[in-house]
């Protein structure tokens, strides 16, 4: 096992609706061309997916899982589930989707799933988001 692939379960499986939507969404509202991207969506799969609980998952491109070591980032928003605020970022590596990343932004150690696109908004609005205290 490399040091790459130390906290992942090995899947190997096709991605599933909800995450080609919320890939293609965050295609569509980030700065790179999505056609890049959502042209390689059919022969995308899911790799690998990380073992604490989170839906953060790794891709591979036509059978061959793309590296993550010198990832970078393409899109990155935030969302709540389940109450809970959530970071969510898509990577690429050289061209190809390599990763998408669901966090706790508390850090909370509890299973949860992906988003709902409804629930995603930019870092700018994160204040508006945030609960107000009870008075």
């Amino acid at each position: 096992m490399s040091s790459e692939d130390k906290g992942l379960i090995r899947v190997n499986r096709a991605i599933t609706l909800q995450e080609d939507g919320l890939i293609r969404w965050l295609l569509d509202h980030s700065d790179v061309d999505p056609e890049l991207f959502n042209s390689q969506l059919s022969d995308v799969t899911v790799a690998s997916k990380c073992n604490c609980g989170c839906p953060t998952i790794y891709f591979a491109y036509r059978g061959e899982p793309v590296t993550r070591k010198g990832e970078h980032l393409i899109s990155d928003y935030l969302a709540t589930v389940e109450g809970q605020e959530v970071g969510v970022m898509l990577f690429e590596r050289d061209g190809y989707l390599s990763s998408l990343e669901v966090y706790s932004c508390a850090g909370a150690d509890k299973p949860f799933g992906l988003p709902e696109i409804e629930s995603l908004y930019p870092y700018e609005d994160l204040a508006q988001h945030r609960r107000q205290p009870p008075q």
